[in-house]
């Protein structure tokens, strides 16, 4: 793999290495920006108040699910929003710690607003909607986890994004001075050693955050937390037809009745919610595929549906059209 090339706006990008992925965009338009950020991060919705005269410069290196990332924007006021259609468009499924070093974010998730900036960072979950802002110009490191990884070190890891943990000392200082360490050498690692302080320096990250889900904060921030892992143990077990509401509310730890009530908050209930995900979930492989690669049975099946009558009936109530017809026409 070639290494990446150095430009003026960044100075510390990747040097030349085999063990670096191509990954230095010139700098470009908000367009091209837009891309390598869903292609390296996650995709997002972009409105931007400053186009004339944006540039940018990026760098990063990813192996594993594990990604360290550094952005520098010129003239770029910009709202990236991440959507449930991003969502589900590209399945990025991690949590993002920003890292700014010059200029500010604001990160709106979970009904909490954390303004990051070179004194304080944040984390984000990038399988959950978002907003973040940019106010101006920007020189941000970003790191990538897996949201397996950070769940079996810091449970409810929706609980500490977006809010803010100081980086100027302690043990948030120390999280960022690795971040930026690694950053600096990811090229000239291989794939074990980039894995491996890539895993130190998302220890150290959810080390400095765990504090943060300690504060005292609004119900509906807790609320809003459980609801977005409700949803997301929902996603995770499609496929398993004998999924109970019970079952889901066990693996959250919270009560079934709390979980009802998550719910119609939300304006549906849990079980609509279940087969609203199964029938996208079952529509979206309908769609993706070829000629004779599926049978509808097979995609029954693979949603957590019964069977393919009770999956057919209930997919053309909601869609206008049978699955098989979907699978002859795409």
């Amino acid at each position: 793999m070639a290494g990446a090339v150095t430009s003026d706006l960044d100075p510390g990008a990747f040097p030349a290495c085999e063990a670096s992925e191509p990954c230095l965009q010139e700098p470009g338009d908000m367009h091209t920006w837009a891309d390598f950020v869903a292609q390296k991060l996650c995709s997002f919705s972009i409105q931007s108040q400053l186009e004339t005269g944006f540039r940018f410069n990026a760098a990063a290196r990813s192996e594993g699910g594990f990604v360290v990332a550094r952005f520098t924007t010129q003239a770029g006021q910009a709202q990236l929003e991440r959507t449930p259609a991003e969502i589900r468009r590209d399945g990025r499924d991690s949590y993002c710690l920003y890292v700014p070093l010059h200029g500010e974010h604001e990160i709106r998730q979970f009904h909490r607003r954390g303004v990051c900036s070179p004194r304080a960072v944040t984390l984000a979950a990038t399988g959950e909607p978002f907003l973040q802002t940019k106010f101006g110009d920007n020189d941000t490191l970003y790191l990538l986890m897996p949201r397996s990884f950070a769940e079996q070190r810091l449970p409810r890891c929706e609980d500490v994004c977006a809010r803010l943990v100081g980086s100027q000392e302690g043990v948030g200082r120390l999280a960022v001075d690795t971040i930026t360490s690694l950053y600096r050498e990811a090229s000239r690692l291989t794939v074990e050693e980039f894995l491996g302080a890539a895993r130190l320096a998302s220890d150290l990250v959810l080390l400095a955050v765990s504090g943060a889900a300690d504060v005292m904060s609004e119900a509906r921030s807790i609320r809003a937390s459980n609801l977005a892992r409700a949803k997301r143990v929902i996603r995770a077990r499609l496929s398993d037809p004998d999924l109970s509401l019970s079952d889901i509310a066990r693996e959250c730890g919270l009560s079934l009745r709390y979980l009802h009530d998550l719910f119609r908050d939300d304006g549906r209930t849990a079980r609509e919610y279940l087969q609203g995900e199964r029938l996208k979930a079952a529509r979206s492989m309908l769609e993706r595929s070829t000629a004779g690669a599926a049978t509808v049975t097979d995609v029954c099946l693979a949603c957590g549906f019964s069977t393919p009558s009770q999956f057919s009936t209930s997919f053309k109530r909601v869609f206008g059209v049978s699955p098989r017809d979907l699978l002859r026409h795409p």
